[in-house]
């Protein structure tokens, strides 16, 4: 017999990596590929398999992933690793080979691709083969390394676990935490994984490199945090950080406003007097983006924070709003975490609501590229409320113009969230303090931004400034004092060094001609298809602008003329007719104003014929 039984339903299959196989009233789920040889074996195994599910992408784990598909297999892999195993081939055309200073082990990837059937999602409870499965988290091997928790058939509850663990206190490699060229982050996931697998109490941890582990799991996990910590303690600052995770997960501003110190991105919650808690943002957790350089969504990884603090402070179990400030990753990507686990609401300035539900369909930066569920969109410069506490929203731009400020009142203070737009050096006295700009200007960056915030932030004059990287500011009047210097700056600069005179030609000091909306469009067959152009008249008086879609070579696009006065932003739609099959093409609108050419403004990608964008 190749498959050995190992506890109660569970088969083990020695191959490239363990291969199991757990017995389920109406079938068998197989957890990790190997090289395939299994699939030669099945006849040995009580039922037929209904489903392989996949821990992580690494070939020893996932080769015969390919072959179980072709076999009728159904084929589950981790959320984040689904464009690896579906294509990875686009994979190695991305990847960079010759200068390479970030070691994830993303080479050691499948060569050939597989059909997915379902992915993995962290936290999410699956039926397959009369089982209920649970998955969870387990970075470290792989930044998306998922495992799977079930029920034996003895009432005990086992974990297959992948690489996050060997055997008591060890690990199967080290190699692959070395997510940066001289790092250990890896190992600090690993840490977490431990604990986290730790906290779920398993009675057996099923590894796929290694030894079942049968009894005294948790000694297992205590054995090999130890010999993590020993190992990262060689490397400044990483035992801070190990030691950082166990520190406490709130701190208070005010009795009913609270700081989450586990996200990257700051997340502030507002109580209500109801046992109710908003969060203002939610993005990554801080021990899970020890690789923040890493701009590529398979190398992150949104999971839930600070639940665990407030279940312990108030006796709260899951988030009832997030209203959102702006729409970057690092402040929206747990937003759909929350709401497939717990239904959380979605509350989004009106300006901001679009990029988060339709991610595909704009090129902004630090764009999250899962969905999230609008559940209200907030009008600027209206009140809303929120259980006991009035809410009112500016519009903001400088850090981004998709953002919006954030004013309410709480525990008898005046409250206002800033989002990214303001940020300090220096001392605590804000008199001593140097103003830090924090402007991007592909964000969307205009020269009256920063006026524009300022005015409001006059007017409503807060006591206390919530913002998305540093502490709470108390604020006193060298604060606003540096609030309207910031205007001064940054118009001043800019003026002083590029053409943005009231009678240039310029299209602002972001030099965006324009964005295609959407920016991803993705079709079974060559057929026409319209996009909204939206340009910007960059001259100082009224003019008429003629925009064109053009593409590649064959391809028929539309012309328009649009009138638009001094500066503004117009939109119309446009169709092109494409000639052919295609892989991302880019397509652009060329644009001229009141005769003068200006070029292709802006682009847009297109594919055509292709099982994946």
């Amino acid at each position: 017999m190749l498959w050995k039984p190992i506890a109660p339903g569970v088969f083990l299959f020695r191959d490239s990596c363990n291969v199991y196989a757990l017995e389920g009233p109406a079938g068998m789920v197989v957890v990790d590929a190997g090289t395939g040889a299994w699939l030669d074996a099945l006849r040995e195994l009580p039922k037929p398999p209904v489903a392989l599910l996949c821990t992580h992408f690494f070939r020893d784990h996932s080769a015969g992933a390919a072959a179980a598909a072709r076999a009728g297999v159904p084929v589950y892999v981790p959320e984040y690793e689904q464009a690896i195993f579906a294509d990875p081939v686009q994979h190695f055309r991305q990847r960079e080979t010759y200068i390479i200073y970030d070691n994830l082990w993303d080479l050691f990837a499948p060569i050939q691709p597989t059909p997915v059937a379902g992915v993995l999602r962290d936290y999410e409870r699956l039926r397959l083969a009369g089982l209920e499965l649970e998955i969870v988290p387990l970075p470290g091997a792989t930044i998306s390394q998922s495992g799977i928790a079930a029920t034996l058939a003895d009432g005990r509850k086992v974990i297959f676990c992948g690489e996050a663990i060997h055997s008591p206190g060890k690990l199967p490699r080290v190699a692959p935490l070395q997510y940066n060229y001289n790092d250990l982050s890896g190992a600090l996931q690993c840490h977490d994984s431990a604990q986290r697998l730790r906290e779920a109490v398993p009675a057996v941890l099923l590894p796929s490199l290694g030894v079942p582990i049968l009894a005294n799991t948790d000694d297992a996990l205590a054995q090999l945090q130890a010999n993590l910590r020993a190992l990262v303690s060689v490397r400044p600052g990483m035992t801070d950080s190990l030691d950082f995770r166990a520190s406490e997960p709130l701190k208070k501003i005010t009795d009913h406003v609270w700081l989450d110190t586990h996200s990257v991105a700051n997340t502030w919650y507002v109580i209500s007097e109801s046992g109710k808690a908003l969060a203002i943002d939610y993005g990554y957790q801080t021990e899970t983006l020890a690789w923040s350089g890493y701009a590529k969504p398979e190398r992150r990884r949104a999971l839930l924070h600070g639940l665990g603090g407030l279940k312990a402070q108030f006796g709260i179990e899951k988030l009832d709003v997030v209203l959102v400030s702006h729409f970057h990753d690092d402040h929206v990507c747990g937003i759909p975490v929350l709401q497939r686990v717990f239904g959380t609401q979605c509350w989004c300035p009106e300006n901001v609501a679009d990029l988060l539900e339709h991610p595909e369909a704009h090129c902004f930066p630090c764009n999250w590229p899962v969905a999230a569920t609008i559940d209200r969109r907030l009008p600027l410069d209206e009140t809303f409320t929120w259980e006991e506490y009035t809410f009112h929203l500016a519009p903001m731009s400088g850090h981004t113009r998709f953002a919006a400020l954030i004013g309410f009142e709480a525990d008898g203070r005046r409250f206002a969230h800033t989002g990214d737009q303001y940020f300090f050096d220096g001392h605590d006295n804000f008199a001593q303090r140097r103003r830090s700009q924090n402007h991007v200007y592909r964000n969307g960056a205009l020269l009256d931004g920063y006026a524009q915030s300022g005015k409001w932030m006059a007017q409503w004059r807060p006591e206390i400034v919530l913002q998305g990287h540093q502490s709470a500011f108390h604020t006193d009047d060298a604060f606003f004092a540096h609030i309207a210097g910031w205007e001064t700056d940054y118009a001043t600069l800019h003026r002083q060094l590029l053409p943005l005179g009231d009678e240039e030609v310029h299209f602002d000091l972001d030099s965006w001609g324009g964005w295609l909306w959407p920016y991803r469009t993705h079709l079974a067959t060559p057929e026409p298809f319209t996009l909204t152009a939206t340009v910007r008249n960059p001259l100082p008086e009224a003019a008429v602008l003629t925009v064109r879609l053009v593409g590649p070579e064959g391809w028929v696009g539309e012309t328009k003329t649009l009138s638009a006065d001094a500066r503004a932003e117009v939109a119309c739609e446009l169709s092109i007719t494409p000639s052919g099959p295609c892989r991302r093409q880019p397509i652009a609108v060329e644009l001229t104003a009141a005769g003068q050419p200006f070029g292709q403004v802006t682009e847009a990608l297109v594919t055509i014929g292709e099982g994946e964008f």
